[in-house]
């Protein structure tokens, strides 16, 4: 879908503090193997809940964007995992805390790490279709907190990170002008994630997830190869619409912003495929966070807007992978001359 004067004011991250993944290494949480295959340098590890930084990240958001609570009419909350209580509303609780009472609706959305994207291409149906509808808030946040959750090594070729991102999104010029989105979905490989453990739950609900054994299971049934060539030409469908509408191609992308992964499966099953190098990447940043479920590409794009990296005109690929599968892809383009 081509955009017509859509924007992003703002968008924030709040990450949690560095743990090195040498001591992760030492301690024997992650293998050397992996730390050599990912080269990831350390994880961003928090000890607070995940919506308290999601709220954090969207009042930082607000702050940027020069917007008082009262012009967000929509609120969208995405996260991955566990967000602190069961059997409740944790986007209603972002609202209280970085909006307060109004007209504006709050929704959580679940669509794993795909879920900041998922939420862009919903804010700007939404801010298209509702005449009333000033500014949207997004954010997400995750905290992926051991022993339940071992973030070192619960996953092959990827670490997990902790921390909220926000993005404002409007119809008043800001500093990024939404151009294009594009959504692609292949449901067949949801069970890549879900193993057996729908139907023949684990003995212990409370023993750490292990997502390779879930994986593990699904592939007994599904050849790998199949497998890998459904993700890539899912995620190439997704990029090929997005450029397509954008009028654009990869090429002329000052920056391709894909999850962070580690090494090995950045480039295996993302920037190779897209046809990206590392400098047009944030992979090495990445490297220093980990994998934050569906804040990646906010706060990637946080970090290219806070370190300069950016110039009048320069367009920039998001690309959001989420288990289920789905992908969400966005062009965005900085405004000014």
């Amino acid at each position: 879908m081509r955009w017509s004067g859509l924007y992003i004011d703002a968008v924030s991250a709040v990450l949690g503090e560095p743990a090195d993944s040498a001591r992760a290494v030492a301690e024997g949480r992650f293998s050397a193997e992996e730390a050599t295959r990912t080269r990831q340098r350390a994880a961003r590890v928090s000890d607070r809940p995940a919506p308290d930084m999601a709220a954090d990240a969207g009042r930082l958001a607000l702050k940027r964007a020069g917007r008082d609570p009262r012009d967000i009419g929509l609120l969208i909350h995405a996260g991955c995992y566990d967000q602190g209580v069961s059997f409740w509303n944790t986007a209603s609780y972002v609202q209280r805390e970085v909006l307060g009472p109004g007209e504006a609706m709050a929704f959580e959305l679940r669509q794993m790490s795909n879920g900041g994207m998922a939420a862009l291409e919903l804010a700007a149906v939404h801010l298209s279709a509702v005449p009333t509808l000033t500014a949207a808030l997004l954010t997400t946040a995750d905290r992926f907190a051991e022993p339940r959750f071992p973030r070192w090594s619960a996953d092959r070729g990827l670490v997990f990170g902790d921390g909220g991102t926000a993005m404002v999104v409007s119809r008043t010029p800001g500093r990024l002008r939404l151009v294009s989105t594009a959504t692609w979905s292949e449901p067949s490989l949801e069970g890549l994630h879900r193993g057996d453990d729908l139907h023949h739950p684990p003995a212990d609900p409370q023993a750490p997830l292990d997502l390779q054994a879930r994986k593990r299971a699904f592939l007994e049934d599904v050849p790998v190869a199949e497998t890998i060539a459904r993700n890539e030409a899912g995620m190439l469908t997704a990029v090929k619409h997005c450029l397509e509408d954008a009028e654009g191609d990869v090429a002329g992308m000052a920056f391709v912003l894909t999850p962070f992964f580690g090494a090995d499966l950045s480039h295996k099953q993302c920037l190779d495929p897209i046809g990206v190098p590392e400098e047009r990447s944030l992979l090495d940043y990445g490297l220093g966070v980990g994998h934050l479920g569906p804040g990646d590409q906010f706060a990637g794009l946080s970090h290219l807007l806070d370190t300069g990296r950016l110039a009048p005109r320069d367009r920039v690929l998001l690309v959001g992978v989420g288990a289920g599968f789905t992908w969400t892809c966005a062009v965005v383009e900085v405004t000014g001359d």
